[in-house]
C-alpha cells in the first residue's frame, strides 16, 4: 500500500509543478534585419561568457509541418530561439528548489511575421517559481533583458 501511495504522490506533484510556474512575455521590436538581429543576440550572449547551447529553428518546422496540419497560412517567415546557460545562476536556482531545473536553458526567441517584413520581434519569458526563487529569478529576467537590449540598440 504504501508504494501505491508514493506512486499516487509523486504523480500529483509531476501535475502541480508545471501549474505552479507561471510565465510572462516580453517582446521588443527592431528594424534591423533578421540575421543581424539573430547574430547581435548570439553575439551578446557569448560576450557575457554564456554557453548557447542550441538554436531551434522554429520557424522552419512550422512552415514545414502547418500546411498537413491543417494551418495553412505561415505565422513566420523566419523565428529561432536560442538556448543559453548560466551556471552560476543555474546553481542558484536549483539549489533553492531542484524543480527550478525546468526553468534551464534560458531562452530568446527572435521572430519575423511573413505578413510584415519590416519588423522583428525579440521575445523571452519571465518565469515565476514563487517567492524564495525572486531574487535569483530577478537576477535571470535582468540578465536577458540586458541582452536583448544591446541585440535591438
Amino acid at each position: 500500500m504504501k508504494r501505491l501511495q508514493k506512486i499516487t504522490a509523486i504523480s500529483l506533484l509531476c501535475l502541480l509543478v508545471p501549474a505552479a510556474i507561471a510565465t510572462q512575455f516580453t517582446a521588443v521590436q527592431s528594424s534591423d534585419p533578421y540575421e543581424d538581429v539573430v547574430e547581435n543576440v548570439k553575439d551578446a550572449i557569448i560576450g557575457r561568457g554564456l554557453n548557447i547551447s542550441n538554436v531551434l529553428p522554429a520557424g522552419e518546422m512550422l512552415n514545414r509541418t502547418g500546411h498537413d496540419l491543417g494551418y495553412p497560412d505561415n505565422v513566420f517567415s523566419h523565428a529561432e530561439t536560442i538556448e543559453f546557460c548560466s551556471a552560476m545562476l543555474s546553481h542558484q536556482l536549483v539549489s533553492i528548489n531542484p524543480n527550478n531545473m525546468v526553468l534551464c536553458p534560458f531562452t530568446i526567441s527572435i521572430y519575423q511575421l511573413s505578413k510584415d517584413d519590416k519588423s522583428v520581434y525579440v521575445t523571452y519569458r519571465t518565469p515565476d517559481a514563487g517567492p524564495e526563487t525572486k531574487a535569483v529569478i530577478d537576477k535571470v529576467t535582468q540578465l536577458i533583458k540586458s541582452i536583448v537590449a544591446e541585440a535591438v540598440e
